[in-house]
Order: structure tokens, then C-alpha cells, then sequence
């Protein structure tokens, strides 16, 4: 018995050693790199065993090992690849090449820090657009390129010419001062200050920070439209982010270069549609001699055109006929011609890419233009085999010559061109001086300045000199955990050349400012990210960071009057200088985490939290936390013809920033002095204000992403809901309290909305590949709290100082006031006893910004060749023609011709006892008081369906330059701005508006809108 117990044990050890030596000689470890196509290492590539839960992440090497059986399959799967698998049979060593998969390409996105992260994880609606869409119909502000591409982002350039500032508003204004995103380059803020704008009573669009970017460095475009999506930036961020990723040399194997060459020539369209029957004069009269000419100035109130000899304002006579070309002749045709060229390379131990750009505009307006250069640099280094240094630099020369006056008459060219009198020939006025250098001024209104005299005289100059860099060091301590740490600066050198030259009109002595100043930012931040499996389930991608930001302004100046030697323009010609100087700097300290629980892939759990203190404040902080989820039910749920299905929804509670450094304190300065004793002042003009803090914003949002026919058709939507409270306004206070306002934190706005994006392809063949994308927007805003019980405010005054831009409580921001008709009990407009029309109430007629907004991007591609046109539209917007108001009281309306045949006109409605109005009036007097009093008949409808850009392109065949260096050569027609298939604003274009603030909707004597055609040229060598 004994024996046979034995005998069982020891053949139940032998048979145990033998399974053991089996699964020994089955089970090893394998072992290999992971590479792209291109022979760059990937690290972070998931190398998982199929069917179970072991698996390994590749190193900062691209290197990988993990224990395996022979009969096992690898599967390699990263963001922006396709997934591959490789049957293990023998091997030990597996080495692996992952090509890009254009689809998987789509969904890597760049989110807050500059982190990529794969599409199906967020918990927050972003949108991409690729650089190359930038790159050939372009504009000289980059931003405005995305107009129409991006659903929630509503850009509207100014009228200010090339170059000038765009206003970017991401669902929405959040603030009643303005709301505008943070831009980001390569994961650093950058500053995007506008420089200056025109205001009632005139000045010039000097240019904002993006505007300085070339579209060839860039890469691509993220823009982050929710609080959840940018609380991450901190308060900079609570009007979204827009991501800006510029090339690197990774992007091709071995050296290679690149140019791009871009001409398009701009033509000013010209909407104005005035009477062709009435000349110059007054009283329907004609002039009859130069000094009566000269009094009636501006004046198209004279007879009708009879092509008789009429003395004219310098005392020839002339045929008193239609001079229909004075706007195509004043304008010329614009050009600008951009030409960037750049060469890189790249291997396994990094890459760089260098490019210089060179941009030379000629502006419609005569003697103005804008000269660009701009060198970027992209260099990727690994120091050691798991430290990589990367440096991004940037310098920027940009150079603008007579940036044009805009609203106000005094030396607007456009002004002068636009209110001629329709018997006045432009080029009469040429070259706008007198043989004695003065102004060649045609009217007793000398604020309305010769428009040849405005163009070649003024000078409006203003030079920039700025660099970005960025400096990355990255430590990966293993395949899960990593140490970066990042420095960023943003320097700019500004300076600004005012000349109101002598022998002007209004100011014969002439004038100057010149104005000297310099910006810096620093960043400086540091980022733990680890990425680890904590079980077969469940991945952790978690980051801690802090960020450290400097800011510094500093500006002198040097204004004054009166020229003792005419024509010679410096600070020591003239007869009285004022000198200022400011200066003031801000810091803020934070810190911030961020964690994403990702379960099977298929359920994401997001949330983040940052805490900022801010010098600004007196160094109080504020914490705001997100969270956020993301479902892919898709994988769980198998419905009919969906490719893929993800709910989303996250909630955050964000800040604004605190710009003004000294708000909160007594500051002081040097006035001028006083016997040659400088004099101390206090500097604040606003009531120093210890508890004020930023405003709060919360945010929820919902979204649904849903995919077709194996992509071939998405529709993402999104719905939000943001509050804004306790932001910061000025309310006026008496001027005994030595001050001329007080900020208080008590305004609320609301925002809601819902953001559609529609993608399909409805024809993909092996020739012929047609995309189509259709996004819209609708935002409902609401400013729900003022302060103290104010139900309005103004921040907006139009030059014919009776329209108005006023908050008003319970309506949209941003709302356009003019004054009605005044009425009686039945809405009969009541006149005086003279005939004339009586003002009304001041009434708000809608928000000078759009309420729905989208565009439709058709592409198609067909063998080498494509075409792209977008349709972009916007309604709900108003806005106020002092154009047409002008137009009324010189004449040139077409409305004023009811009444000229007779000399007389009587306005529809009652007197003040209620009687029909039976009192005729001439109709200059009427037209002109009726301007003036009853505004609202200037309030349009701003709407508007615009073919805002058309491109037809040929990729050269490959066999045409086999025997050249050339590898690739593409050649494109395109257009900007072509046509304009629907408005309601008559002799404008609907997007006039004159500066990028808050104050939308006022729109007066700006550079006319250009029609852009040219062709794009981009060869690869």
C-alpha cells in the first residue's frame, strides 16, 4: 500500500515537472522597438497579448518587452495609427513599423497643455482644422480664415485694411467689457492685445497679436470651446482657447525643402447706391460761384444734373454731370504677395524645420501697405536615450505703412471719398495739396479732410519687432511616467508714428504723436504625467503641473502741436511736447491637476482643478474644478449602420481674468510740471476697490457624436449652458469723490445654445472623393444683472451721436439704441408745427451680434484635381449706418429724391393735436432733421449668406519631374470674399463694423471690403 502511495506521488511529480518545463519552453519574453514609417520612435504605443489582459506600454525609446506564449498574437495600437497584429510563433525579437491611418489622424487631438489625447475620451466639444486649409486663399489676419469653418466661434474682421484686428467671440459673450479666447502656441499662451481701434470720433485698427502669425508654419488649429475644455488655462481661458500647433521637421524623412508662393490682387467693392439725378448746391440750387461752392462743401442738395458749366469750390467751372468712377478711381487694386520657403529633416535621434516668410501687401487706399517678415524655427533633440529637449522660436518684423483713419472724417480718406457730391469729379482734388503745401480743402467743413490729401499726407505708421520661443524638456523615467518642463517668452517692440502734417484744414500747424513700447510674458511651467494600467480594466492618465506667469507693459510717449518748420516731422520740430510714460506688470501663481479614468475604452471619467493667485487681486486665489465623461456606447450596443456612437457631458466653474494690475489700490505717477517742479498725481480714475475678485463662470454641457455607414457620415451636437456672475463693471460716480467711476463686481450674463457639426462623404470612388461639412450655431445671450439697479449702460457711441451700443438688462449684450419716431396712442408718427418729425424714445432693435451662425464647406477631389468652396452665413445680428445717416443729410440718399420735383414733402402721420400732419417742408430740411431725429431708420438687419472662399487646384503629375530635384508640385486658382448671395443692408456691407470691441454693431467710413483672387504655387523638393 505504502508502495503504491509512493508510486503515485512520484509519477504526480514527474508529470507536474514535465508541464512545467512545457510551459517553460512555451512561455518567454519578447522583446522589439516600435517605429513609424518614417523611422521615428513611437513611445506610449499599447502592446497588448490578444484575447487577455496582459500588455506593456512602449518606452521613451519606442522600446517594449513582455512575456509571452508562441502561440500569442501582439496587437500594437496608438493614437493617429492603424492597429496591427503580429503572430509570435518563434520569435523574441519584434520589431514594428505602424503606418498613419488618415482616419485615426482625425481623432488625435491637442487639448489644454498642449497634451494629445485621443477624440474619443473627451468629455467636451473641440474642433480641428488642418493648416493646409490656411494656406491658400489667405488672409493677412490668419484668424480670419476659420470664419465660417468652426461651429460656436463667431469672427468678424474689421474694416480696417490689411492687417487689422479680428473680433473672436467662442459662444458667446461672457463678460460685458468683451470676451475673447486665449490663444496658445505650442502649449504657451501668447499675448493678443490689440494694439488701437477706432472709437466716435475716429482713430485706426492697429493690429492685434495673431495677426503677426504666418499660415505656412502652421500646423494645425484645436479650438477649445468650453469651460470644461480650457479650465485647465485658468482665468485667461473663460472665452475658450484657440490651439495653435506650427510644423516640425518630423514630418518627413531625411532633408527635404519646401516653398509656397501666394499672389492675390484685391479689388475695393464699392456698395454705395446713391441718386445720379441732383448735383452739388443747396436748397436745390446750383452754385453760382466758387466761395458758394465751397460753403455747400459736401452738400449733393443742388439742381438736377444738366451738364451745364457750373463753378465749382476753387472757383472753376465744370460740367455739372454724374462723376459715377470716383470710387473705382481713388481706390486702386490691391495686391499681396507671399512667398515662404523652409527645408528640414529629421532622423532617429530628432528633427528641425526651418522656414522664412516674406510678405509684401499694397493696400486698396493709395500710399498704405503692410511688409511682413517672419522666420520660425522647429528643433526636436534627444539629449539621451530618455531625455528630449525641443525649441520653438519665432521672430516676427512687421511694418505698416499709413494704417488708414476709420469713422471719424478728420484725415479718413474713405470719409472724403465716400460723401463727395455726386458732380464732383476725384480726381479734381488730386494730389490733394496746394502749390503752398496746404490742404486742397473743397469744403467749409474742414474736418472733412481731401481724401488724395489724407492718403499721401497722413502718416499713420507703426513697426513691430517680436519674438516667441519655447524651450521643452522632457525625463521619461519609465514606459509610464514622465517629467516635462517648459519656459515660454512672448517680447514685443512696438512703435507708432502719428502725423496730422502741416497746412491741414482743421489744423494748419499739424501735430505728432510717436509713441515707443515694449511687452514680455513669461511662462514658465513643469507637468508629472503618468500613465499607468491600475488593472486589466482600468487605465489612470493623471498630470500635476504649476505655472508661473510674468507680464510687463511699459510705454513712452511724446505728443504735441504746431510744427515750427512745416513738413519736418520730428519730436524736436515741435512748438509744444507733453511726455508720458506708463508701466505695469502682473504675476500669477498656479497650480493644477488633471486625471482621466479609462475603463475598457469605452467609459472615460475626466476631471481637473487649478488654483490661481493673482497679483492683481492683492494676491487672493480661486480654485475651479471640471469633470467630465465621455461614453462610447458603441461598443457596447450594436445598432445598424453605426460606425460609432459616444454621449459626453461635463460641468466646470471657471474665472475671467483680472487685467487691470491696480484696481484695487492707490497708485500715483509725475504730471507735467509746474515751474520746472514735476507735480505727484494719483493716476487711478477709478475708485481703488480692495474686495473686487474676476467674475465666475459655470458651465454644463452635453454632447452626442454619431458616425455611419463606416464613417461616411457624423453628426456631432452639443447643447451648454453658461452662467456668468459678480463680473466687473464701472458705474459712474459723483465728481466730488475725485474720481470719474467705481468698479463694482455685480454683472451677470447668460449663454445657451446648440452647436451642430454634419460631416459626410456622399461619393468616395478610386477617382472622384467628394466631402461635405455643415456646421451651425445658435446662442441665446442675456444680460441678466447690471449694477445697483442700472437697467443699461453704454459702451458704444456712433459720430452721429444718436445711435448708441448699450448693455441693457434682460435683453442680448451688446444691444443697437436709436431713437424712434415720437408716437401717439396709435403708433402714428407725430410732427411739430413746422412739418418736421419729432424724436421718439431710445429703443433697443437687437444685439450687434449674430444670434446663428455656421458655413457649408464643399470639397471634391478628382485624380490630381480639387475643388473647395465655402458658403458661410449669419443671422440675427444688427447693425447702425451712420453711412446712410450721412447720406441722408448730404443728399445722396436715394430716399431723398421723394419731394425734390416740388421743392416739398409731407411727412405720413398726425401733429401734436392729433391731427393729419398737412405742413409741407423742403426737403432738405426735412431729410436732414428727420436723420437726425428718428435713427432707427438706419438699424439693418445684419444677416447674411457670403461664397466666402473658392479654390480649384491640380497636383502635377510625379513623371513630370522625374529628372528634377522637384518631388511634388501643386498649383492653385483662389478667391476670397466673391460674392455676397443675400443682405439687407442697403450701400454697406454687412460686416462694417469698425473695431473688434464690445461695442459691435456701428459701422461708418471704413476701408471698403475686398473682393481677392490670385493663385497659390507650392513645391516640394
Amino acid at each position: 500500500m505504502q508502495k503504491k502511495v509512493y508510486q503515485t506521488w512520484l509519477l504526480s511529480a514527474l508529470f507536474t515537472c514535465c508541464c512545467a518545463t512545457m510551459a517553460w519552453a512555451q512561455a518567454r519574453v519578447v522583446s522589439g522597438a516600435v517605429k513609424d514609417t518614417k523611422g521615428n520612435q513611437l513611445p506610449g504605443v499599447t502592446v497588448q497579448v490578444k484575447g487577455s489582459s496582459s500588455g506593456t506600454v512602449s518606452d521613451g525609446e519606442g522600446k517594449y518587452s513582455i512575456s509571452v506564449e508562441s502561440n500569442a498574437v501582439l496587437v500594437f495600437s496608438f493614437i493617429g495609427f492603424a492597429t496591427q497584429e503580429v503572430q509570435v510563433g518563434n520569435q523574441s525579437i519584434i520589431d514594428v513599423s505602424l503606418n498613419e491611418d488618415a482616419t485615426q489622424l482625425q481623432e488625435v487631438v491637442v487639448t489644454a497643455l498642449g497634451v494629445e489625447k485621443d477624440a474619443k475620451s473627451l468629455a467636451y466639444a473641440v474642433t480641428k482644422v488642418d493648416g493646409a486649409s490656411l494656406t491658400q486663399a489667405r488672409e493677412t489676419n490668419v484668424i480670419n480664415s476659420l470664419e465660417g469653418r468652426v461651429a460656436g466661434v463667431n469672427i468678424s474682421g474689421s474694416n480696417g485694411g490689411p492687417g487689422s484686428s479680428s473680433s473672436i467671440v467662442i459662444r458667446g459673450m461672457n463678460n460685458l467689457s468683451g470676451s475673447t479666447p486665449l490663444f496658445v502656441i505650442n502649449g504657451v499662451p501668447m499675448d493678443n492685445t490689440t494694439r488701437g481701434s477706432a472709437g466716435m470720433w475716429g482713430g485706426t485698427d492697429q493690429g492685434d497679436g495673431i495677426s503677426n502669425l504666418n499660415p505656412d508654419d502652421i500646423k494645425e488649429i484645436t479650438v477649445l470651446k468650453g469651460a470644461t475644455a480650457s479650465a485647465l488655462y485658468g482665468a485667461r481661458a473663460s472665452g475658450g482657447v484657440v490651439i495653435i500647433t506650427t510644423k516640425t521637421g518630423k514630418d518627413r524623412k531625411g532633408f527635404g525643402i519646401e516653398y509656397n508662393s501666394n499672389l492675390t490682387m484685391n479689388q475695393a467693392i464699392n456698395y454705395h447706391d446713391f441718386q445720379t439725378e441732383y448735383g452739388q448746391g443747396v436748397n436745390g440750387l446750383k452754385p453760382v460761384d466758387g466761395p458758394s461752392a465751397y460753403s455747400g462743401g459736401q452738400s449733393s442738395w443742388g439742381g438736377k444734373l444738366d451738364g451745364s458749366m457750373v463753378p465749382q469750390y476753387d472757383g472753376v467751372s465744370r460740367p455739372y454731370t454724374l462723376q459715377k468712377d470716383n470710387f473705382k478711381n481713388f481706390y486702386r487694386t490691391g495686391s499681396t504677395f507671399t512667398n515662404t520657403v523652409s527645408i528640414g529633416n529629421s532622423n532617429e535621434n530628432g528633427s528641425y524645420r526651418f522656414s522664412a516668410s516674406d510678405l509684401e501687401n499694397k493696400a486698396v487706399i493709395p500710399n498704405s501697405g503692410l511688409s511682413r517678415n517672419t522666420f520660425n524655427l522647429n528643433l526636436d533633440y534627444k539629449l539621451a536615450p530618455k531625455l528630449t529637449f525641443d525649441l520653438v522660436s519665432n521672430y516676427v518684423i512687421d511694418s505698416y505703412k499709413n494704417r488708414p483713419n476709420l469713422s471719424d472724417s478728420p484725415g479718413n480718406a474713405n470719409w472724403g471719398i465716400s460723401f463727395l457730391p455726386t458732380s464732383l469729379n476725384a480726381s479734381v482734388l488730386s494730389p490733394g495739396v496746394l502749390t503752398n503745401g496746404n490742404e486742397n480743402n473743397y469744403s467749409s467743413n474742414v474736418y472733412a479732410t481731401n481724401p488724395y490729401f489724407a492718403a499721401n499726407n497722413f502718416i499713420n505708421n507703426t513697426t513691430r519687432n517680436r519674438i516667441i520661443n519655447v524651450a521643452l524638456l522632457r525625463y521619461a523615467f519609465n514606459d509610464w511616467l514622465t517629467l516635462q518642463g517648459r519656459v515660454g517668452n512672448d517680447t514685443y517692440f512696438d512703435t507708432y508714428l502719428s502725423v496730422t502734417p502741416s497746412g491741414t484744414a482743421y489744423q494748419t500747424g499739424g501735430s505728432m504723436q510717436q509713441t515707443n513700447s515694449k511687452g514680455s510674458e513669461t511662462n514658465a511651467d513643469f507637468l508629472l504625467t503618468a500613465n499607468k494600467k491600475l488593472s486589466s480594466d482600468i487605465t489612470l492618465n493623471a498630470s500635476v503641473g504649476g505655472n508661473l506667469r510674468r507680464h510687463i507693459n511699459q510705454s513712452s510717449s511724446v505728443s504735441g502741436q504746431t510744427f515750427n518748420v512745416p513738413g519736418l516731422y520730428v519730436v524736436n520740430n515741435l512748438l509744444s511736447k507733453i511726455p508720458t510714460y506708463s508701466y505695469n506688470q502682473l504675476e500669477v501663481q498656479s497650480f493644477y491637476y488633471t486625471a482621466e479614468f479609462n475603463y475598457k475604452s469605452f467609459f472615460y471619467l475626466n476631471t481637473t482643478g487649478r488654483q490661481d493667485k493673482f497679483s492683481t487681486t492683492d494676491g487672493k486665489s480661486i480654485f475651479y474644478p471640471s469633470v467630465g465623461t465621455s461614453f462610447v456606447f458603441s461598443d457596447l450596443v450594436s445598432v445598424p449602420k453605426l460606425s460609432f456612437g459616444k454621449f459626453r457631458a461635463s460641468w466646470a466653474n471657471t474665472t475671467g481674468n483680472p487685467n487691470d494690475p491696480y484696481i484695487t489700490n492707490l497708485y500715483y505717477g509725475i504730471n507735467l510740471a509746474n515751474n520746472g517742479h514735476p507735480i505727484g498725481v494719483i493716476n487711478n480714475t477709478s475708485i481703488p476697490n480692495t474686495t473686487i475678485k474676476p467674475y465666475i463662470m459655470s458651465e454644463v454641457e452635453l454632447g452626442l457624436d454619431l458616425r455611419f455607414f463606416e464613417n461616411r457620415l457624423g453628426l456631432d451636437v452639443a447643447y451648454y449652458n453658461r452662467q456668468t456672475t459678480k463680473g466687473i463693471v464701472n458705474i459712474s460716480t459723483s465728481v466730488a469723490a475725485g474720481y470719474t467711476n467705481a468698479s463694482v463686481n455685480t454683472a451677470s450674463l447668460q449663454n445657451s445654445g446648440i452647436e451642430l457639426m454634419l460631416r459626410g462623404t456622399p461619393v468616395k470612388t478610386s477617382n472622384l472623393t467628394w466631402n461635405v461639412t455643415l456646421n451651425f450655431t445658435n446662442n441665446m445671450n442675456k444680460v441678466t444683472d447690471i449694477a445697483n439697479g442700472a437697467t443699461d449702460i453704454t459702451i458704444g457711441t456712433s459720430r452721429s451721436q444718436n445711435a448708441f451700443i448699450n448693455h441693457q438688462v434682460g435683453k442680448a449684450a451688446s444691444q443697437v439704441m436709436a431713437f424712434d419716431y415720437m408716437r401717439d396712442a396709435n403708433g402714428n408718427p407725430v410732427f411739430d408745427a413746422n412739418g418736421l418729425p419729432l424724436q421718439g424714445k431710445l429703443k433697443a432693435y437687437g444685439s450687434g451680434y449674430h444670434s446663428t451662425i455656421g458655413g457649408l464647406l464643399n470639397e471634391f477631389n478628382y485624380k490630381g484635381f480639387n475643388i473647395g468652396f465655402l458658403i458661410d452665413y449669419k443671422f440675427g445680428g444688427k447693425i447702425f449706418s451712420a453711412t446712410d445717416y450721412y447720406a441722408y443729410q448730404y443728399g445722396l440718399h436715394k430716399n431723398t429724391l421723394v419731394g425734390r420735383d416740388t421743392e416739398s414733402i409731407v411727412g405720413k402721420g398726425v401733429d401734436t393735436n392729433g391731427q393729419p400732419n398737412t405742413v409741407a417742408q423742403t426737403p432738405w430740411n426735412y431729410y436732414s432733421v428727420l436723420a437726425n431725429n428718428v435713427s432707427s431708420q438706419f438699424v439693418y438687419d445684419a444677416s447674411f449668406i457670403k461664397l466666402r472662399q473658392l479654390t480649384i487646384g491640380y497636383k502635377l503629375p510625379n513623371e513630370w519631374f522625374a529628372k528634377s530635384p522637384i518631388k511634388s508640385a501643386t498649383f492653385s486658382l483662389v478667391g476670397r470674399n466673391l460674392l455676397i448671395l443675400m443682405k439687407h443692408t442697403p450701400n454697406i456691407d454687412p460686416e462694417s463694423n469698425y473695431n473688434n470691441t464690445a461695442a459691435q454693431g456701428l459701422e461708418l467710413a471704413g476701408v471698403p471690403p475686398t473682393r481677392t483672387m490670385g493663385f497659390n504655387l507650392n513645391l516640394k523638393f
